[in-house]
């Protein structure tokens, strides 16, 4: 697809990389929709994409409630909205000892990071289908691709964005929408607050993810790691050799961090 004169919904757009992809995306000529479960967060983000002389629609709404995101899409068509290209950006990422935190906190992440998204592509796909060419980018994570310790439902949540991915490209292979999800490794945003990074795991910039959106919108390449060499460590390797990749993960204490970590629910979102 090119790269500007699109609508793009962003979810997760208040901060972080849903924030900073907006601001790169109305820079390349794009309108924002951008997505929260607090319409105030949006305030920032809304003032850079207009100063940049492009529209910003702000809505409220929480991923994890169905009946919000079919509200959501029906105040955007009521609008007479459309947008070319849908950005799952929004999730969390509670951490810790599976065993040692309540259930309810596990099922908000299931909520948030899976259910959200497959009902906002479900609720979408009529509006992409009508535009001559569309795209369909959902954020996934390299826990998507290895899970370790202190990242159980995490993990779990993040391999089911990958599958669902792989799955609706598929089944979407022959029509105008294009399919990719971003497999990043830990971005410097305030999701890894207090969590020590790895040999395994790099700490890259948001900037890094927004490039790499920019480029799969560009080219729908599918897969996409960030940085891409992860890919011979957290894909490659683990194929050829599991028990060794799972020795060396456990031995060199990959993901400790996030075990130590114990992260709860995000401070602005609704137990």
């Amino acid at each position: 697809m090119k790269l500007s004169g699109n609508t793009i919904l962003i979810t997760g757009c208040g901060m972080g990389i849903g924030a900073l992809t907006a601001e790169r995306l109305a820079k390349e000529g794009n309108d924002i929709i951008g997505v929260d479960i607090n319409v105030s967060l949006l305030k920032d983000i809304q003032l850079k994409v207009e100063s940049l002389g492009r529209k910003f629609y702000g809505f409220a709404c929480d991923m994890s409630k169905e009946e919000q995101i079919e509200a959501l899409i029906q105040k955007i068509k009521k609008k007479q909205l459309n947008f070319q290209i849908l950005i799952n950006n929004a999730g969390i990422a509670p951490s810790g000892p599976y065993e040692g935190k309540e259930f309810s906190v596990w099922e908000k992440a299931l909520q948030i990071n899976v259910n959200g998204p497959m009902k906002l592509v479900y609720e979408s796909l009529p509006i992409l289908r009508a535009q001559k060419e569309a795209c369909i980018i959902n954020l996934a994570s390299i826990a998507g691709k290895f899970g370790t310790e202190g990242t159980v439902t995490y993990s779990a949540t993040k391999h089911a964005m990958v599958g669902f991915s792989q799955a609706l490209k598929m089944e979407l292979y022959e029509t105008q929408i294009g399919v990719s999800w971003i497999c990043p490794s830990m971005v410097n945003t305030r999701m890894i607050d207090g969590v020590k990074p790895s040999f395994f795991t790099p700490i890259i910039e948001p900037d890094q993810v927004a490039k790499a959106i920019c480029k799969a919108i560009q080219k729908n390449p599918g897969e996409v790691l960030v940085p891409s060499y992860l890919r011979s460590t957290i894909v490659i390797m683990p194929a050829l050799f599991p028990k060794f990749s799972l020795w060396l993960a456990v031995k060199t204490k990959a993901s400790k961090g996030w075990l130590l970590a114990n992260k709860g629910l995000e401070k602005n979102i609704p137990v």
